[in-house]
């Protein structure tokens, strides 16, 4: 069994910045960057591919991505800066977000060492930013899930950003649609899709047993925050489901923990992915992925972060 897993896409730096433009914080971030830090301590073999600038702030980010023992397979360019999320915080409390275009992961090449790499794969987690506006990194994601064989997990975890949202952000979601086999959304970006596909009259359920069917999916984790998620898949014809709600209070009440100070949600949908994938890969039927990918994800919600050390005990 091949289980090379893949993280394609953005690896960055998310900066909060003052009025002046100033960062005054900067944290490691990009969705697939998250998603193999967890497949890592999970015990898998994972790689993030991505590309950062020749410049201060790349250098950084591959050093902290070695630090944190996330293996990684990166193009070092001379003519695109490192990739940067900035954010200002307003007077209403509110957080506004400046995605820079036109950086390093906007150029990911289809490397001869990724190349050879493929028959190991089991499995390759895709978004939509750093397809955005198709350039070179859209080419080479639609490249590389086309050299796969077809039972190789071909995630697109949709991941809408202000930045997709834009001219020709509706072909990428249609393009991935149909190089995916595995579909995970929430539902906000549910609704965007159903617009898309002309199927906004139906209920979310029917929606997405719609797109199971449309796309061709194997599998479509739809997520709902606080109220868990549920998992739609295929067995032969048949489209079954499967729910779960894991919460923090859960998590922390079974380790006898505390919640960190200034804990946030970011990074958990990735934590969810990773530790669903891992399960799958290793065999575990669809609903102990779900929960085990419930858990983890609810533990993430508990930490300061995107990226926390893992603690064994929430997965058993």
């Amino acid at each position: 069994m091949r289980h090379l897993i893949i993280g394609i896409g953005e690896a960055l730096w998310d900066c909060f910045c003052k009025d002046n433009g100033l960062i005054y914080i900067k944290k490691l971030g990009g969705a697939p960057a998250n998603f193999v830090f967890h497949a890592t301590q999970l015990g898998m073999d994972a790689l993030v591919v991505s590309a950062y600038g020749d410049d201060e702030l790349g250098r950084e980010l591959k050093e902290k991505l070695d630090a944190i023992g996330v293996n990684s397979l990166m193009k070092v360019h001379k003519d695109f800066e490192t990739g940067v999320v900035k954010a200002f915080t307003q007077q209403d409390g509110e957080t506004k977000y400046e995605i820079i275009e036109n950086v390093a992961y906007d150029h990911i090449p289809l490397s001869s060492e990724l190349e050879a790499r493929i028959p190991e794969v089991g499995a390759v987690c895709f978004g939509t930013l750093a397809q955005r506006m198709n350039k070179e990194t859209a080419e080479t994601v639609r490249r590389l899930l086309g050299m796969l064989d077809d039972d190789v997990l071909k995630v697109y975890d949709i991941n809408i950003r202000p930045t997709c949202d834009v001219g020709e952000a509706d072909e990428i979601f249609r393009t991935s649609l149909k190089l995916a086999n595995v579909l995970k959304i929430n539902e906000p970006e549910l609704g965007k899709l159903a617009g898309l596909y002309g199927v906004a009259g139906l209920s979310n359920e029917e929606r997405c047993r719609y797109f199971i069917e449309e796309c061709d999916l194997r599998i479509l984790i739809y997520t709902l925050g606080e109220e868990g998620s549920i998992v739609y898949y295929k067995e032969g014809q048949e489209i079954l489901e499967s729910r779960c709600c894991v919460s923090m209070d859960d998590v922390l009440s079974e380790l006898g923990a505390v919640k960190d100070k200034d804990c946030d949600t970011v990074g958990a949908g990735d934590s969810f992915t990773a530790a669903f994938i891992t399960a799958l890969l290793k065999g575990k039927p669809v609903k102990e992925a779900h929960e085990l990918a419930s858990r983890l994800a609810a533990y993430v919600c508990t930490k300061q972060g995107a990226m926390p050390q893992m603690d064994e005990r929430v997965l058993f």
